[in-house]
């Protein structure tokens, strides 16, 4: 799905609720949505939701099945990088649009940078180039190292080497 797409499928299902909803970004698709990157990605990653996506189910797939879409167009399999996140993290949010009684919000440039290195795969470090962080984010991301230690030390070490990776160039 290109930005276009995702506007489309959010309106569509901004149409079908009943009850507000905020939903957050992270992943390609928060990138795709601010302009960063152009190229297709598959889905919506939500890495927060209220109500919680289960909730909303079968309007989810009302608009896979209307716009021939995936059923997990919009999925929340990237919520459990959501303890990576620091406490603020909602500070930084940006707004990807309303659509009625949906809020479609982007994690920040910050905390998108910050689950991107953690998450460490091939398309994740081009994304990385793509946004090109900059002295003040990489300090930021430097600044959770020790509070992500105590969560998970394998991601931890994975973003203290690519911030030393960072420094020598």
């Amino acid at each position: 799905m290109l930005r276009q797409d995702f506007l489309g499928a959010f309106a569509t299902l901004g149409r079908r609720l009943q009850v507000p909803v905020e939903i957050i970004l992270a992943g390609g698709s928060a990138l795709v949505l601010l302009g960063v990157v152009d190229r297709a990605t598959v889905d919506a990653d939500a890495i927060f939701s209220q109500p919680k996506l289960s909730a909303l189910s079968r309007d989810i797939v009302a608009v896979a099945d209307e716009l021939e879409l995936s059923p997990t167009w919009i999925n929340d399999g990237v919520s459990g990088f959501r303890d990576l996140l620091a406490a603020d993290y909602s500070t930084r949010l940006v707004l990807i649009g309303e659509f009625g009684p949906l809020t479609v919000r982007s994690l920040g440039r910050a905390d998108l940078i910050l689950l991107k290195i953690a998450a460490g795969r091939p398309r994740d470090l081009d994304d990385l180039r793509a946004l090109a962080p900059t002295a003040d984010e990489l300090t930021f991301v430097g600044s959770q190292l020790e509070r992500i230690n105590r969560i998970t030390p394998r991601d931890a070490l994975r973003i203290q080497l690519y911030l030393d990776a960072a420094k020598s160039e």
